[in-house]
């Protein structure tokens, strides 16, 4: 089965890398799409280990089967950038879907995907929300495609980290492995970290 971070890369092509630059303000799309790329394995992680926990697990799952089939990647451009609207809001719902990946860890993984790609550090949190729903999109269709239940997408999604993981072997999943390992008690800058995202969506 092909990579999940593989799969997530070939949606996020060029041309939707331009748009989000564009949505960002962002003058560089090269920045984006580093920033974009960590984002993803970011993502794709905690997804991971949601899927992989006991308790949290079900809840995950069962927000992928109802609200992430795979169905805006056949017209991203569009979606993204407003065009095209999804009958189900929570399908496109980033802020909700980071908020439960990450909690309160949102303003440390905004500061690595900052410190990896150059790209500002609201910019980045602002990214990692309108990417979110892409990456639960790739997972969604890959879930529907194999008919796979829990206990087997927490295995494509731990062979997928994995494998991406390993290729890399540097300091970057070693970062986010102590994020996501963070207990989210979190601080005020959180709260800064949401204002500058409001922000930049006006």
């Amino acid at each position: 089965m092909s990579n999940l971070l593989h799969e997530v890369s070939r949606h996020l092509n060029d041309n939707v890398i331009i748009q989000l630059s564009k949505q960002l303000g962002a003058q560089d799309p090269n920045q984006v799409k580093r920033a974009s790329q960590g984002i993803s394995e970011l993502l794709l992680n905690a997804i991971a280990n949601n899927a992989n926990h006991s308790q949290r697990g079900g809840g995950l799952f069962g927000a992928i089967e109802k609200d992430h089939d795979g169905g805006i990647l056949g017209d991203l451009m569009n979606v993204l950038g407003g065009q095209k609207k999804v009958q189900n809001s929570s399908t496109m719902n980033g802020t909700g879907i980071v908020n439960h990946l990450l909690g309160k860890r949102q303003l440390e993984a905004a500061q690595i995907i900052q410190q990896m790609s150059g790209l500002d550090i609201f910019k980045s949190g602002v990214l990692m929300q309108l990417i979110a729903p892409v990456v639960m999109g790739v997972v969604g269709q890959t879930r529907k495609s194999n008919g796979l239940d829990l206990g087997g997408l927490a295995k494509v999604l731990m062979g997928g980290v994995q494998k991406q993981s390993g290729s890399q072997g540097g300091g970057l999943s070693g970062a986010f492995g102590k994020l996501l390992d963070m207990d989210g008690d979190g601080s005020m800058m959180d709260d800064l970290l949401n204002i500058g995202m409001k922000i930049l969506k006006k």
